[in-house]
């Protein structure tokens, strides 16, 4: 009796999967597929069609394409109608075919006058930046190396006599932009140097090419002393701006502020600031909305043609084939010829034309992560990013390939910002990386006057200020109710770095949230329960730390992380007779690496910094260029015992000062390992305004060893305690100080 119910069963769940579609199951393997063919054709096939392609749209529309692919066939029909338009030199072949790419379907009848194109990687590059990625003999856009990332016009009004008030500030852009965006920003400046209310529109950045009006509205701090508001232009490309109006809300009516130059129609943008390096600001009369003129900013990169970036180059005839999923193979070229006008073979222009106008007709002007597409296209181009250009995957044992369907499949889920904000989060912790952070639109910096600690595997206070109830030594139970170390270990799935950084920052945004958001800790202070609640008003304002002290005869203190090198040149004839001198490099250093020299004893050479110069996929056969500082000695030297306090919030510029003091011995070091993570960042921007940061170069120790997620080890341990903390001592420095006794 069985076996019939079990067949209508199975027919009803047939029919239930055909009228729902492909089964979840089929639209991830499907996007896997297109998703690394994406990345193989975008970074490693040099047809002009394919780099002058906007691969946002792209994406976005070839994602809607392919996840109801039915069968093979049916996916490669749908992967060669998206590609064929803009590589019609790659090849689709069944995993199980052998055969080797045919040359002579991208050699052309007449060679005379061709060059060979091909893609270098300086690391992953924008052009003009410290990276670079760009074809060998084609156009390369050049730029100052030291031009703003942004350009901006900003101007203020004093803000004393709005404190506590509402406001919206309102004004008019228009863009021509391909990879960058504009934005107008609002920022209160606060008694005491410190920040109150900003937003800077990073949830909704502006690319229209129709003049357009925007607002923002906000609530003046009750300590405010100046209000900051302007716009500006990110990376390349042009904005207008005009008619900016400011109004304050007094008793439910709104009063327009008086505001400087707001529409541009005086000389030389009187009133405003506009010296960005490496943009161009005029006043133009052709097109504006209010009055007779408009402010036009514009970034001055300019075009030449370049042979290579670096030596290392591939040759005529290169080629790679490369498993994409569903049975399938891609032969990709990695070598054109083209002349200056094309590359060969160049695509059917009315294929070409057609596709850009579906993806045109398909795609949104402005992305917004609450699109499930919009989501797909993210994790298509960060996952590819981090499969061909992360310098680490060998050190952590990366399986990046798992993470893909895993990526994809948690995109279908969520469905807000914030949530997508979280599997990219969960998804680059998988990295290992300290420099990783994503970040959109207003984050949660917002807390109380409290830090906290993990010590003994318990969370606990380790300061706060008079203007909360609690005290040092605060045994944390339960956030909202949430165990505390499983609210901790939840913050933890969304950094990545080692355990050490980890820590180090899980702490730091404990108690953090959206700004006027509400909470509630139950604490176990002297053995009983307490419960507070508490309101995320203001910024953390750090703690006041001494810069210089002198801590007993001969012996002096110097925080690294707030000592200006002044300051330290200003000592130095007092640390050339110390006894001893105890630097504290928790955090991050004051520009002042310069003290390494007086303290080295040979010049420096050592190269431990080395960009990859990539050129083929999957971050194989990966070279490098060496960097290192080049220190050399200086006088006077300084003999002093010299002790270096560190631990794992100690990231990055913190990281090469240690290496030094590791490598060389000037020091004895004392706390705990660094955080692992140093290299010049690398950083780009998803659909959705999502911005990635991670680590583009590879660091390794002085003597080559690994640095990624160890960290520079110390040379005495040290564990913080519960009773060392409710006790408010220095554990490290306290080491430190017996060390030199």
């Amino acid at each position: 009796m069985k076996r019939p119910f079990l067949t209508l069963v199975c027919i009803f769940t047939s029919l239930i999967v055909n009228a729902q579609g492909i089964p979840q199951k089929q639209k991830v393997a499907n996007l896997e597929t297109f998703t690394r063919l994406c990345g193989y054709v975008r970074y490693f096939h040099p047809s002009d069609e394919a780099a002058n392609l906007n691969w946002d749209k792209f994406i976005y529309y070839g994602s809607k394409e392919v996840e109801n692919a039915a069968n093979q066939k049916e996916l490669v029909e749908k992967l060669k109608g998206l590609f064929n338009p803009i590589a019609p030199a790659v090849q689709l072949i069944e995993e199980n075919n052998a055969k080797p790419f045919d040359l002579k379907s991208i050699s052309p009848p007449n060679k005379v006058g061709m060059k060979e194109i091909t893609w270098q990687h300086y690391g992953l590059g924008s052009e003009g930046g410290f990276y670079k990625s760009a074809r060998t003999n084609r156009g390369f856009k050049t730029k100052d190396p030291t031009r703003a990332e942004i350009g901006g016009a900003s101007s203020s009004i004093k803000a004393e006599a709005y404190r506590g008030k509402k406001f919206r500030l309102k004004a008019w852009m228009r863009t021509d932009v391909k990879d960058g965006q504009g934005q107008f920003w609002v920022r209160v400046d606060r008694e005491g140097k410190s920040y109150g209310f900003f937003n800077n529109m990073d949830d909704r950045p502006i690319k229209s090419k129709e003049w357009k009006a925007y607002e923002i509205a906000g609530t003046i701090d009750i300590d405010a002393s100046y209000l900051y508001f302007g716009a500006f232009l990110v990376s390349e490309g042009k904005i207008w701006i005009d008619n900016f109006t400011l109004e304050i809300e007094e008793n439910g009516i709104w009063n327009k502020i008086p505001l400087q130059n707001s529409s541009f129609e005086q000389a030389d943008t009187q009133g405003w600031y506009t010296k960005s390096k490496g943009y161009n600001y005029a006043t133009v009369k052709d097109d504006h909305v209010d009055g007779q003129q408009a402010l036009l900013i514009s970034d001055n990169s300019s075009y030449e043609i370049i042979k290579s970036i670096f030596d290392e180059k591939l040759a005529f005839g290169a080629y790679f084939t490369k498993p994409i999923g569903n049975g399938l193979k891609c032969m990709v070229p990695q070598v054109l010829l083209g002349d200056e006008r094309q590359t060969y073979p160049s695509a059917n222009a009315n294929l070409l034309k057609e596709l850009q106008q579906r993806m045109a007709k398909a795609s949104p002007d402005l992305f917004d992560a609450s699109d499930v597409y919009t989501r797909l296209t993210s994790i298509n181009i960060a996952w590819n990013v981090f499969q061909h250009f992360f310098p680490y995957k060998e050190e952590i044992k990366l399986e990046w390939e798992k993470e893909l369907p895993l990526a994809l499949d948690a995109a279908y889920k969520s469905n807000t910002r914030q949530e997508f904000g979280q599997v990219l989060r969960v998804m680059t912790a998988k990295l290992k990386d300290g420099h990783v952070s994503v970040t959109f639109g207003q984050q949660n910096y917002y807390s109380i006057q409290a830090d906290v600690a993990c010590v003994e595997n318990k969370l606990l206070i380790s300061h706060a200020d008079d203007t909360v109830p609690l005290k040092v030594g605060d045994i944390i139970l339960s956030i909202n109710g949430i165990p505390a170390l499983d609210y901790f270990n939840n913050i933890k799935s969304e950094i990545s770095g080692s355990d050490q950084w980890k820590n180090s920052n899980a702490t730091r945004q404990f108690l953090q949230g959206y700004k006027d958001t509400a909470f509630t800790l139950k604490v176990s202070r002297d053995g009983k329960e307490q419960e507070f609640s508490f309101t995320r008003a203001n910024l953390r304002k750090s703690p006041e730390q001494a810069k210089t002290r002198k801590l007993a005869d001969g012996v002096y203190y110097v925080n690294i992380g707030n000592t200006e090198m002044k300051d330290i040149t200003a000592m130095l004839p007092e640390f050339t007779t110390a006894k001893a001198i105890i630097c504290d490099l928790r955090g991050y250093p004051r520009g002042n690496h310069d003290l390494i020299s007086y303290l080295l004893t040979k010049k420096d050479k050592d190269e431990w910094m080395f960009v990859p110069k990539i050129i083929s996929p999957d971050y194989q056969n990966v070279t490098y260029t060496g960097l290192g500082w080049e220190m050399t000695p200086k006088k006077p030297h300084i003999s002093a015992k010299i002790i270096f306090i560190t631990g794992g919030g100690a990231v990055s510029y913190a990281e090469s000062y240690m290496g030094f003091i590791k490598h060389y011995k000037l020091a004895t070091i004392v706390g705990q390992p660094t955080a692992g993570a140093n290299g010049d960042v690398n950083a780009f921007v998803l659909p959705g305004n999502y911005s990635i940061r991670f680590t583009g170069l590879k660091v390794k120790l002085h003597d080559g060893g690994q640095m990624f997620s160890l960290g520079i080890q110390p040379d005495v341990f040290v564990n913080q305690t519960i009773s060392g903390i409710t006790a408010g001592k220095d554990e490290y420095l306290e080491k430190a100080l017996a060390l030199i006794k």
